[in-house]
This record gives C-alpha cells, structure tokens and sequence, in this order.
C-alpha cells in the first residue's frame, strides 16, 4: 500500500477494525502454522494432521471453558498447549513449556510493535477488534496495552456470534458510531474476515501472510499488505 492511496481509499474512512489472531499479534501467520512449526523446531516427531487435530481440539475446550476468559497470554498458551499433548497422550512438561514460550515471545514482538501503530492510528480514526476468540481477546488487548486505543473489543466467545456472521461487523461499527462505508477491516482471513466485511460495504485489507489460504471461490478485495506498517504509510 502506497501513500497515493490515501485521498481514495482513506478519504471517507473514520474507523478501523482489526482481527486480533494472526493480525494484530502476528503479519498474518496464522496460529495453526505457528504451531507446526514449533513442534518441529522441539524436535516432536508428530504429524501435521495429528497437531492439526489436537490444535483445534484445544481451541474448542478453550471457547467452551469459562475460566479461559480471564487468562492472560502465557497462561492461555500454557493452558492450550497442555490440552494439545493430552490430547497427543503425551507427557512432557519441558517441550509444553518450550512450545508455550516459543508462541509467546514472538506474540509478544509483534503485540509492542502494534501498540505503537495503534496509538498513533487512534489519533485520527475510531479503532476497534472484531475477533473469534475465547472469551478472553479483551483480557489479552488489556494486557498488551492496546486496548487504550481501541473504541471496540468484540469477542465471538462473549457474544455468542462468530465470524463470518456479519451480525458482528454490524455490532462493531454501530459501536464505533459509523455506517459500514466509513470503516475498514484489516484481517487475516479471507474467508471470515474479508468477504463478509466487503458484502457489508466495509472496505477490505487482507494481511496476505505466509501461508495464505483462500477460499474455493475468493471474493475480490480492496487491498493486500504482508504487514501492519504498510497500512500506516496510507492511513496518515
């Protein structure tokens, strides 16, 4: 994204909602990815459909579990790690601890980096997050400091709504105080991020990470960037 961009993209804009998983805490890297390659890195011999299994098994206990939504990053992670090596029949208090900081630090990267963009975004737009979470995104923004520049923190889990329902990019720019027209969604997910916000008449900015995954039939957007900084050269 370029800053000529800014007079027709930017020039009717007064807010901008963010995913928070592989956006705001990572350019694009979905968490599953994230995980394949923390396994390998400790040297576990464990099939990417295994992790796969185990991975989305933990993300359903988490949403399903209420004293999740009070946890911070590292105990969330602690947490989702322990149920992926039971769910493995694995015991092995090390690697847990190993993969759990792994995720961790590099979120953590990513998360300083992004406080800074948000609190100089939020001096000319509204902001907000629309996440499919586990009940607990507000906790994690709290945490990060971000939420002192976000107007808006919707959680699927807490609401009982979940991307792509575009009944949750309703809630989020009637929270912001401004039409679909007037907002832009920067996201991860093609799928549950980009076609239901652009059907909504939200502008688009895909975060194209490095493993993309598009849907049978993808929907045109209105922008791609391979990270955050990027929106920022356009934005102000």
């Amino acid at each position: 994204m370029h800053a000529s961009m800014r007079t027709r993209f930017f020039s009717r804009c007064k807010a901008i909602l963010f995913d928070f998983g592989g956006t705001l805490d990572s350019d694009g890297e979905h968490w599953l990815d994230r995980f394949y390659e923390l396994y390998e890195r400790a040297g576990l011999n464990v099939p990417r459909d295994e992790i796969k299994r185990v991975f989305y098994m933990a993300d359903e206990d988490c949403c399903n579990d209420p004293q999740v939504n009070l946890l911070g990053l590292r105990p969330l992670m602690r947490h989702h790690v322990r149920l992926q090596f039971a769910g493995l029949n694995q015991k092995n208090p090390e690697k847990e601890r190993e993969l759990a900081e792994g995720f961790c630090t590099k979120t953590e990267g990513f998360l300083r980096r992004n406080l800074q963009l948000l609190r100089r975004l939020n001096h000319a737009y509204r902001l907000g997050v629309v996440s499919n979470f586990y009940g607990n995104v507000d906790v994690l923004c709290r945490e990060a400091g971000l939420a002192e520049s976000l107007d808006a923190i919707l959680d699927s889990t807490q609401l009982g709504i979940s991307k792509p329902d575009p009944e949750i990019f309703r809630i989020a720019v009637r929270k912001l105080g401004v039409s679909p027209e007037e907002a832009i969604f920067v996201g991860d997910s093609y799928e549950r991020d980009m076609m239901p916000a652009k059907r909504l008449g939200m502008k688009t900015i895909w975060l194209k990470g490095p493993n993309p995954r598009l849907p049978e039939d993808p929907e045109p957007v209105d922008c791609i960037i391979s990270s955050l900084p990027e929106l920022e050269l356009a934005a102000l």
